[in-house]
């Protein structure tokens, strides 16, 4: 899952919006580190991206982008998972998308300068540059993930799955539409069980 999917599956509060942002931007424990709020947002996003990991249907769309792009598979699916939820987002949303980034961004926004390591410089950029609605679209996601391989030493130009979201739609799209359902449960078992 990428940080649309996170925030999305995150609970409405801003640490939870915090916590679940922030999972790939915290290495190792967490304990004594974060507000109990924070810390449990950090500790769902792990939960979330294990249980991704294991489920059959994210196993198949990583098969299909792995036969041109091996193991950079997973990175390019959970960026293709924000491309799926953007496009499909009334299917599982009760508020619009623009509704939500405005309540998302003002539940974050004070909590800028408490974000922890590099979320507090690239939040800012991910909200003023629009990523996330950008997410919705083809060319936000060639974007995307050109940025991505740019943080790679080999540059695997990632951007070169993006044909894929054409020609293998129908089949990612159906993968993505079995797993987004059982991931919107696990999560929200997640929270009431804290």
């Amino acid at each position: 899952m990428n940080h649309l999917a996170h925030l999305f599956l995150a609970g409405r509060s801003h640490e939870s919006l915090l916590g679940n942002l922030s999972g790939d931007f915290v290495k190792g424990s967490v304990d004594g580190k974060f507000s109990d709020g924070v810390r449990a947002g950090i500790m769902e996003h792990r939960r979330v991206d294990a249980f991704t990991d294991t489920h059959p249907d994210v196993a198949a769309i990583r098969r299909i982008i792995a036969v041109d792009h091996g193991h950079y598979s997973r990175v390019i699916g959970d960026i293709f998972f924000d491309h799926f939820l953007a496009c499909e987002w009334n299917t599982y949303a009760k508020e619009s998308l623009p509704a939500f980034l405005r309540r998302t961004y003002s539940a974050l926004d004070p909590w800028v300068d408490s974000m922890p390591g590099r979320l507090r410089f690239v939040y800012p950029i991910m909200r003023d540059e629009g990523w996330l609605p950008s997410y919705a679209t083809i060319d936000g996601i060639w974007i995307t993930l050109f940025n991505v391989s740019r943080r790679f030493s080999r540059q695997p130009r990632l951007e070169l799955a993006t044909p894929l979201l054409i020609h293998a739609r129908a089949e990612i799209l159906h993968h993505f539409s079995q797993f987004m359902p059982d991931v919107i449960r696990f999560a929200k078992g997640l929270r009431s069980e804290s």
